[in-house]
């Protein structure tokens, strides 16, 4: 009988009765509607309703730690925009980099190029092509979130114990975490899955590019593949709709290539057809061409000159483009052109066809299949217009919008954030400041650098980030000392690590206690009482010379 009555409780866990349990869908329906009509969603848009979220999300209540991140690194952001001040910081690769920065850094970077050439869960180092496991990065946060957590409680234990805490001020080492999402690495269902995976191991915010998964490249390397605008939308959507079903309230970036990326991967979105390039005479398709001289034995050298041939033979022209050469071969004046031009704009090709026909009682040739790619990929007229239409169509799935540029133009920026906050003006931009860019080959004064970062956050890049930062850093300094340790043995090593560790007051001087030996030396010896013998901190170690 007491067998019978146990397991029905366990069986009714964890609400007693049928009706409470619909109750308790019903609070959180009546809880979700609230939560978004909180300031935290401010003109974020949703495409499904609570109803749908509440009923996926199980029995458990569960708080994730990188929802209070995500709340303290939105705090930080708006606090910033609002102030027209930055938020800046240097991309970390490891746990001693996470650390040291979070002195002076009030955010922390977690790069996906970094982590494929730098670490992989396969071990298997490589160009940032996407391509590596998809939980690469969650793991890189995972592990720099631990590390976090553990200089955060040896901060705390410290600060506590210290009879002139009043006096000291203890190092937020819990500094938000924002990480690399690239393309979101597959379909609606792969997204979701990382967007799950990121809450879960501590990523305050991430960012999702608008580059084609399997073709995504690093941002300032050629040949990039861009998304339908739609395909990246249903991206963000996927993402915010995996987080509310978490309850949390992380941060999604939403990225765009599109300022240099030169292919289309899909001419489904009649919102990217006004960039399209297309042939206006009648051709053999480029890709029909390139078939016939591979069955004919032709090897890769030859295929691409062959390529190569047919582009500058068949130049190629948007619809706008294709149009105006119409208009002026039939002899129409300017007043049509502008006509056109304003009834097409943003319009299909389908409509915009039709648009001329009304105009001009002619036939518009634009055909945008015969120069396609052999892997059928559309070819697009790339720049700061395309950059800035994707962008607004993005801003209401996205709390942040970042604009990928291929130089350091703070003119350039100015007017891509104008052009944004004409349409969203609370909407925060993110900015790259990336090391592949040969920064000393722009133009910059001394002063023009320093300016630089504070210039941009007055245009509202609120987030701004050196992306390799930690990766360059590690670079530089290794190379330094081996190169002396070479010919000058310790003293190499000691004037230049350990005499600079001793002179900026880096922690890592006593490695033994940053790692966390006194932290957890104290914990044991909590434990076992009487053990002084055996302490790994005691008069024998050898960092009490320091």
């Amino acid at each position: 009988m007491l067998g019978k009555r146990f397991q029905s409780t366990i069986s009714r866990f964890p609400y007693p009765s049928k009706s409470q349990q619909y109750r308790y869908y019903e609070s959180q329906v009546e809880q979700i509607t609230k939560w978004w009509e909180s300031s935290r969603f401010k003109g974020i848009k949703r495409t499904y309703p609570a109803e749908l979220v509440a009923s996926h999300r199980g029995s458990f209540n569960i708080q994730y730690p990188s929802s209070i991140q995500a709340t303290k690194l939105f705090n930080l952001l708006n606090e910033r925009f609002l102030e027209r001040k930055p938020v800046h910081t240097i991309g970390s690769i490891d746990p001693v980099q996470i650390s040291q920065s979070a002195k002076n850094q009030e955010i922390a970077y977690v790069s996906g190029w970094a982590c494929s050439s730098v670490l992989t869960t396969t071990n298997e180092v490589s160009p940032d092509f996407g391509d590596y496991p998809y939980d690469t990065v969650p793991n890189q946060v995972e592990r720099l979130f631990k590390a976090q957590q553990l200089h955060d409680r040896k901060a705390t234990s410290e600060w506590i114990q210290n009879p002139q805490r009043d006096q000291i001020d203890k190092i937020d080492y819990l500094r938000p975490i924002i990480a690399d999402a690239d393309t979101g690495h597959g379909g609606t269902g792969a997204v979701m899955k990382l967007a799950k995976l990121f809450a879960e191991s501590g990523a305050a915010g991430i960012h999702i590019e608008d580059q084609l998964h399997g073709g995504k490249k690093c941002g300032h390397l050629a040949g990039k593949v861009i998304v339908p605008t739609s395909t990246h939308i249903t991206r963000l959507i996927a993402t915010r709709l995996q987080w509310d079903i978490m309850n949390t309230e992380n941060l999604v970036i939403a990225r765009t290539d599109s300022e240099t990326g030169n292919l289309l991967s899909s001419a489904v979105d009649p919102r990217d057809h006004e960039f399209i390039l297309g042939v206006i005479e009648d051709v053999k398709p480029l890709s029909e061409v390139l078939y016939e001289a591979e069955s004919q034995g032709a090897d890769s050298s030859k295929l691409n000159e062959i390529e190569q041939s047919w582009l500058e033979q068949n130049k190629l022209y948007t619809v706008s483009e294709a149009a105006e050469l119409k208009l002026k071969e039939l002899g129409k004046s300017i007043e049509t052109f502008n006509e056109f031009q304003a009834q097409s704009k943003g319009k299909s090709l389908y409509d915009t066809k039709q648009i001329f026909k009304e105009l001009t009682s002619h036939d518009l040739k634009h055909d945008i299949e015969a120069p396609k790619t052999r892997e059928g990929y559309y070819p697009v007229k790339n720049g700061i217009d395309v950059a800035v239409k994707r962008s607004i169509e993005y801003a209401p799935y996205a709390d942040l919008l970042w604009l990928e540029t291929k130089t350091p133009n703070l003119k350039y920026a100015q007017d891509f954030a104008e052009r944004i906050h004409k349409i969203h003006p609370d909407k925060k931009l993110v900015y790259n400041l990336s090391p592949s860019f040969n920064w000393s080959a722009h133009g910059f004064s001394e002063q023009d650098l320093q300016n630089f970062i504070w210039d941009l956050a007055k245009a509202g890049f609120v987030l701004q980030l050196v992306s390799l930062a930690g990766l360059h850093t590690n670079a530089v300094s290794n190379f330094e000392l081996s190169e002396a340790f070479k010919d000058q043995g310790m003293k190499a090593y000691v004037e230049l690590v350990q005499k600079k560790e001793k002179e900026i007051g880096c922690d890592v001087l006593t490695h033994q206690k940053w790692s966390g030996a006194n932290y957890y030396d104290e914990l044991i010896s909590a434990v076992q009482s009487g053990s002084s013998q055996t302490s790994s901190v005691g008069k024998d170690s050898t960092e009490h010379s320091f």
